[in-house]
């Protein structure tokens, strides 16, 4: 980033004074919101255990959500997924920050922001989700929230105590963290901390997927204070990723930087309204190399290092009427800011470079209202409408291959020349119904427009790389300064239904949700038919497609394209017990996604029919479960880039856990595991593919799973 802009980032946010992110939406949890804590064997919570996917990270919980998963593509690079939309297009909010990734292929991704081990909890909007909760929510959002300090009863001074430790076998993985706190009534500080490491996980008895190793650090301070209406918090967040390897992405982490400073005020200027503000800010770097873990390139012109950054803020502002047309309005602001740099070297050659993004702002700028209340007996609503400008911009591009290659170099010509300056204006607009037939069965609708304006690699990719925000699918892009925004038209309903008794049952819930979604002007990579795009891309890229040397090149070009898309499908959740002592839980998802405009053909990375059931005893302070895991075969795959395939397949985990309940360790759990009792070798379809020659797994091929892993966890709270 150059000083200029550094200069004027204080100076933005500054201006847009009395700020508030998502977090003060966390407040309101409606009826279709389903909160999975980071807890185990407890109905209604969901768990993670270490070496679910060959490390502890907090992107896995989505996959214990009905309807949620993860686009996987390293060990710490878990990309959120809802109903069949995934990246940018979900919105996820971490303590409150809409986070960027700081590379333009999410190898820090946002999911992933909070380590496991000091997560506290996940919240999914299952229904539509509402307009006050982010500034683009097409896609769903995920409200992702870490363990801190919280304010006592009493004005006494209460220290809070919360540690953990883990090891799992398949990787040789270790982590260990925790908070330290005290807090009363008007006062809480705390300070947590944590460290993760591993090496490359075993998919079978005696080979391991390279490169899956991995290291991460936290570090967190806060504080809050609490008096006579008016409530403050503040944080700083710091975490360094060291040598941590993406098999499915053409580089490897060789280090991220991220500091991140938040805060949030509310007052209460009456019994009525109430106002809400916070803002935050983010700085960080990150350098990723294609030779520093996995095996050089044999010819020295190929070696690469791409150092990137990226510097981002937002703001919300919020007031908060109770007693409007018997419920509550809110009407607020918001705006986020971010301003991306990437810069690609050879460390063979001074004289290689390729700007390939340069100051690259992407700004948003909303206003929304939105209505909760009870219109008519035992009909609740949510209803709002958003306006949202998203304003885009880049500087001149150059690098080596423009001034070597004439088709390069008249690329670079026609986007320096090109009107990099864009501006979008979109409206959403959401509806969520729930209405109360009984005291055991809830009926829900939701119905909602919903948009999403283009990403900046999308726009302003202006050499044909793989640079597209995590989608691995081993292709090279070309942006698109003309895209319009992404339209989407949803509805989602179903309902939940929760007995006492059904015979010998009790606890019996149930809870479905169907969903359809049209999107208009979808935004995906189609084969570029551009003489000069396939000119540059075939010297640029000799040996073909990066994941298929004997590939033909131009059949692995792609232009990002607005086409026609829908998706549709089915998610449910439920339950019940067996007396006092056992319990069944289960969940089931199944999404489509097809291209209808044009050729017709499937969406990329879309996960077929999966679930899972749980099996669990508990008596006294123990207890045991057992479950099952698996997914049908996918063959409903993209055509558009030749994704592979993937069989059906299933696993066996088993796991017991010991809480005491005598005094003085009633905060102690013990936990010991198995994962794939049966060492099934597997891969989930929406694993990435292998881009490591040296790996016994073959180039190209889907990246298995861990095979079977037994793992210890300890925790302690006071």
């Amino acid at each position: 980033m150059n000083g200029k802009n550094k200069r004027r980032w204080p100076t933005l946010l500054a201006a847009a004074v009395a700020m508030q992110c998502q977090h003060a939406l966390a407040e309101y949890e409606e009826l279709p919101t389903l909160v999975v804590e980071g807890e185990v064997m407890e109905a209604g919570t969901a768990s993670i255990q270490p070496g679910a996917a060959g490390t502890l990270d907090a992107a896995d919980l989505l996959k214990r959500v009905p309807g949620g998963n993860v686009n996987r593509n390293g060990p710490l690079t878990g990309i959120a997924q809802f109903r069949g939309l995934y990246g940018d297009r979900v919105h996820v909010a971490v303590d409150g920050m809409a986070l960027k990734n700081a590379g333009p292929n999410a190898m820090d991704s946002r999911m992933s922001a909070i380590p496991s081990a000091l997560i506290r909890s996940v919240k999914v909007y299952r229904g539509v989700t509402p307009v006050s909760v982010g500034l683009e929510t097409m896609g769903g959002a995920v409200m992702a929230e870490s363990r801190r300090a919280e304010f006592t009863d009493t004005a006494e001074w209460t220290p809070q105590l919360f540690a953990t430790a883990g090891w799992s076998s398949v990787n040789s993985g270790v982590y260990g963290g925790g908070l330290l706190g005290v807090a009363n009534k008007n006062y809480r500080f705390h300070f947590s901390a944590s460290h993760e490491d591993g090496d490359n996980y075993r998919y079978n008895d005696t080979d391991n997927v390279k490169y899956t190793n991995y290291d991460r650090q936290t570090y967190q301070a806060g504080f809050g204070l609490r008096r006579g209406g008016h409530e403050f918090g503040a944080s700083y967040d710091h975490k360094f990723t060291g040598s941590s390897g993406t098999p499915s992405l053409p580089m490897d982490i060789r280090w991220i930087r991220t500091d991140a400073v938040n805060g949030n005020y509310s007052w209460a200027l009456s019994d009525r309204v109430k106002l809400k503000t916070a803002m935050f800010f983010q700085d960080a770097d990150h350098e990723m190399t294609n030779y520093h873990l996995r095996d050089a390139p044999a010819d020295k012109t190929r070696w690469r290092r791409n150092n990137t950054d990226v510097t981002a803020g937002g703001y919300k502002v919020a007031l908060v009427w109770s007693g409007i047309g018997g419920g509550e309005l809110e009407v607020g602001v918001d705006g986020d800011l971010a301003t991306h740099n990437a810069f690609v070297t050879n460390p063979n050659n001074a004289a290689f470079f390729v700007n390939l993004y340069n100051d690259i702002n992407r700004n948003r700028y909303g206003a929304y209202a939105e209505w909760r209340g009870e219109p008519v007996e035992r009909l609740s609503l949510t209803a709002g409408v958003r306006y949202r400008y998203t304003y885009m911009d880049a500087g001149k591009v150059d690098g080596t291959p423009a001034r070597l290659m004439p088709a390069a170099r008249m690329l670079r010509d026609r986007f320096n020349d090109g009107d990099r300056r864009q501006d979008q204006h979109d409206v959403d607009v959401s509806f969520d119904f729930n209405y109360q037939l009984n005291e055991s069965l809830n009926l829900a609708l939701g119905l909602a427009r919903k948009t999403h304006a283009p990403t900046y690699q999308q726009r302003y990719t202006w050499l044909p790389l793989e640079s597209t925000g995590g989608l691995a699918d081993g292709r090279v892009y070309v942006g698109d300064m003309g895209l319009d925004s992404e339209k989407s038209y949803e509805a989602v309903a179903g309902f939940d239904l929760h007995l006492d008794r059904i015979g010998f049952l009790e606890g019996v819930y149930f809870e479905p949700r169907a969903f359809y979604r049209y999107v208009n002007d979808y935004i995906q990579g189609q084969l570029e038919t551009d003489p000069t795009v396939l000119m540059a891309a075939r010297m640029m890229l000799p040996n073909g497609c990066p994941n298929n040397p004997s590939g033909d090149t131009d059949n692995c070009v792609m232009r990002w394209t607005n086409i026609d898309a829908q998706l549709y499908g089915v998610d449910m959740q439920g339950g019940f017990s067996v007396g006092d002592h056992w319990r069944v839980d289960g969940l089931m998802t199944y999404t489509r996604g097809e291209k209808i405009s044009g050729k017709d053909d499937n969406l990329y990375r879309i996960a077929p029919l999966q679930g899972r059931a749980r099996l669990t005893y508990s008596i006294w302070d123990f207890a045991f479960s057992g479950e099952y895991v698996g997914a049908l075969s996918q063959d409903k795959v993209a055509d558009y880039n030749n994704e592979l395939k993937t069989s059906d397949w299933s696993v066996v985990n088993v796991r017991f856990q010991y809480q005491p309940s005598y005094k003085y360790v009633q905060g102690l759990k013990l936990a010991v595991g198995l994962d794939n009792i049966f060492d099934n070798r597997h891969a989930d379809h929406l694993n990435g593919i292998n881009r490591v020659r040296e790996s016994k797994v073959g180039l190209g091929n889907r990246v298995p799973n861990p095979g079977r892993n037994v793992y210890v966890t300890l925790n302690y709270t006071f």
